[in-house]
């Protein structure tokens, strides 16, 4: 179920060269596990941990036998011994105040996805799928220097203009291609940080203002 999609990576800021936007869009699941920390790259990291005894690289002062790592592995044990009975005393506390800190942390992320434009909801560089480069690195260049020569030609303020007209334009003709069926309220923006309030007011509909951003809906 996605719910949104943007435009990324441009800038209404004058620079010396005008980029071409990347794709990201993001799905409902995405955005539930991203807030309860269930990254997929974290079970990954996890897994690869498992091969690290096969990259062990011996100190310049062991045995050629590896005889001194049984050695310290016997002192490792016996100081663990030592510690097991008072550990075992905090175990229990310690699970439950684990558990009331990973709850108290979930239902503030849950709480914050809904906290207008400047949350991880709506973040384009927090989605699971983003950025998706449009073009290959040769064209994506090729098609910058040439909207950056008619800027400095016809200027950079109308160029950028007419520029993000475009770009506008490009949302309305996504979302109405892609939503429908079960992905019917999904929302198509372009996203500027400094020009977000904007910019959503002209790519989203009324009903989805008033849904997801009552503060600038009409």
């Amino acid at each position: 179920m996605f719910y949104a999609v943007a435009l990324d990576g441009v800038s209404a800021d004058e620079t010396d060269h005008i980029d071409l936007p990347v794709l990201a869009l993001n799905s409902e699941q995405a955005l539930t596990r991203s807030l309860a920390g269930d990254d997929e790259e974290n079970d990954e990291e996890d897994f690869d941990d498992e091969d690290e005894e096969e990259y062990f690289e011996e100190r310049a002062d062991a045995d050629d036998d590896g005889s001194d790592r049984d050695l310290n592995r016997d002192d490792n044990n016996s100081n663990s011994d030592d510690d097991d009975d008072e550990g075992e005393a905090t175990d229990e506390d310690d699970d439950d105040e684990d558990i009331d800190a990973v709850l108290k942390e979930f239902d503030a992320l849950a709480s914050g996805a809904e906290q207008g434009y400047y949350s991880s909801k709506w973040n384009p560089a927090d989605w699971q799928w983003s950025p998706i480069e449009l073009f290959d690195e040769s064209a994506t260049e090729l098609w910058s220097q040439a909207l950056t020569n008619v800027a400095k030609d016809h200027g950079w303020e109308k160029t950028n203009r007419l520029y993000y007209e475009m770009l506008i334009r490009v949302t309305e003709s996504l979302r109405n291609t892609l939503a429908k069926g079960r992905n019917k309220d999904m929302v198509v923006y372009l996203s500027d940080d400094d020009h977000g309030d904007a910019l959503l007011r002209r790519c989203l509909t009324e009903a989805q203002l008033a849904k997801h951003f009552p503060e600038l809906a009409i």
